[in-house]
């Protein structure tokens, strides 16, 4: 998905006394009142773009344009679809931004469900997201990594297949272990990655209009001939579009610390969408006009096909920078999969022992070698877009169930958020839910099993779990199988040398291990 590099070490964030609640020259406070420590607001309009574009952008645009044109069916409508994409993101972002001012819980779309809904809603998304959302997009990153690391040694011939799967299975093992020794260590080069992703997609772009400026524009004569007329074809290619600009709803944390919010985050975000798209729509002009629809169907990678023919003797550059714009994509991934495992287990919604703690490394480390253990057999187990399919219509289907409760929560609140800093015209969530409903709805009377069979399965398994342990057994007296399953967690205790959250000590894990 578009998961850039998170910023890390930003100056941004900064804890200063309180003192008497100021204000900017704009009026806002400068943080809350009363006694304490409160985050200031100093980020300024271009600290928000930098941000959101840096968690929309990554690897997915170097892996979805082949789904948009196989669904599209011709150049030009694959570039409108470009652009729609960018729309319905700008919608969504602008949307969430205003659910977390009125909304202000940590945990984002887990945390909304609960408040909106209640726990189960919540718990079914945190299944999904777990099983297949998070799984799901770790595997597509695997895989092209896989793709873009192997195809400069098979320049002219296809990739073995099983030679993609191993390579991907190997990253994924290694930014597991990676991340299982060191959250610093996995997140020190991830500003770096990010920036190195954006001058990637620059580098593309600018060699497809370099390209066109030299006459070769014979794969756009006849841009709309062969035009997809089929609507549930038209909304899987704009799932592909999703998948790409996909990451934005996690700039909520924005708000406290932006200046000016009312007016620096709309702007923050409506800028950063809007260059994001510009991007996108050049990057893919580049490949089909370089390559034409029938490269970028038949590529297994096509950025690295579109910059050999276009760039000549220096374009071994691309598939170094591409890797390493996967690599930090896929460990984005692995790291918001395993925290969202680890506080769906200290909710009480998944095994507890998903939220232990390496001792010696104070990492999650039962929670990242759950979410490395489902990427591998997912890598080896399921097709490329039929993943991308699946992960989008589920993350749409939970956008649908927030706006949704969000819209009617806000009609019943409006005295409530009156005076917020943020507040968007109701058209704009009514529009992103219409959208986004349209998008799951008709993909899943059209195309089922492309779209809504892994959501369909993990439903299936999310409910029983949900009733038999959450609801009854989690609830029934002490047992001889609780006293077995506290074996195996003391048994999983050593062998990975974690302990609960909380424990303070040896002596401490003990006394919790003896309750």
């Amino acid at each position: 998905m578009g998961e850039g590099g998170t910023k890390t070490g930003d100056p941004g964030f900064c804890l200063q006394p309180n003192h008497d609640s100021e204000k900017d020259d704009d009026g806002s406070e400068k943080g809350g009142g009363g006694g304490g420590f409160h985050l200031k607001r100093q980020l300024g309009l271009w600290h928000g773009v930098s941000i959101v574009s840096g968690l929309v952008i990554g690897g997915g645009i170097y892996i979805a344009p082949r789904g948009v044109v196989q669904y599209a069916g011709s150049p030009g409508l694959a570039l409108v679809l470009w652009g729609v994409g960018g729309l319905l993101s700008l919608l969504g972002a602008l949307t969430y931004a205003e659910i977390g001012v009125v909304i202000p819980v940590a945990g984002e779309k887990y945390a909304y469900l609960e408040e909106l809904y209640g726990p189960f809603v919540a718990f079914v998304y945190i299944w999904q997201y777990l099983f297949l959302i998070r799984a799901g997009g770790n595997t597509v990153k695997a895989l092209m990594f896989g793709r873009y690391v192997l195809k400069p040694f098979f320049p002219d011939c296809d990739i073995p297949p099983t030679a993609i799967l191993l390579v991907a299975t190997t990253v994924t093992v290694f930014l597991t272990f990676i991340n299982c020794l060191s959250v610093k260590i996995s997140a020190r080069g991830q500003t770096f990655m990010t920036t190195v992703s954006k001058a990637t997609l620059a580098i593309i772009s600018v060699s497809g209009i370099v390209w066109l400026l030299r006459g070769n524009t014979e794969y756009l004569e006849n841009s709309f001939a062969g035009s997809t007329t089929d609507i549930g074809s038209f909304a899987l290619a704009i799932h592909s579009t999703v998948y790409a600009y996909y990451g934005w709803t996690a700039l909520n944390f924005l708000v406290e610390e932006l200046k000016n919010p009312s007016r620096n985050l709309p702007l923050a975000i409506a800028i950063s969408i809007l260059l994001t798209t510009i991007l996108y729509v050049f990057v893919n002009l580049s490949y089909l006009a370089v390559i034409g629809v029938d490269g970028v169907l038949t590529s297994e990678a096509v950025a690295i096909s579109v910059t050999f023919r276009s760039l000549g003797p220096i374009a071994w550059i691309v598939p170094v920078l591409i890797a390493i714009t996967a690599s930090a994509s896929f460990n984005a991934g692995v790291v918001c999969g395993s925290r969202i495992a680890f506080a769906g287990a200290r909710r009480g919604h998944l095994p507890s022992i998903l939220g232990h703690i390496n001792v010696k490394f104070v990492t999650p480390i039962t929670a990242l070698i759950l979410q490395g253990i489902l990427a591998v057999c997912f890598v080896w187990t399921f097709e490329v877009y039929t993943m991308i399919n699946n992960l989008v219509c589920g993350l749409l289907a939970f956008d649908a169930l927030v706006v949704i409760a969000y819209i009617r929560y806000r009609i019943r609140n409006q005295e409530r958020i009156a005076n917020r800093l943020f507040k968007l015209p109701l058209a704009v969530p009514v529009a992103y839910s219409v959208l986004v409903v349209l998008l799951v709805g008709v993909p899943l009377v059209t195309r089922p099993m492309e779209s809504v069979s892994g959501i369909a399965l993990s439903c299936l398994t999310a409910i029983p779990y949900y009733v038999i342990v959450i609801m009854w057994f989690n609830k029934k007296k002490r047992t001889s199988v609780h006293r077995r399953l506290d074996e195996l967690s003391v048994i999983l205790q050593k062998l990975l040398y974690c302990v609960p959250e909380g424990v303070k000590s040896t002596k401490h894990r003990a006394e919790v291990n003896g309750r």
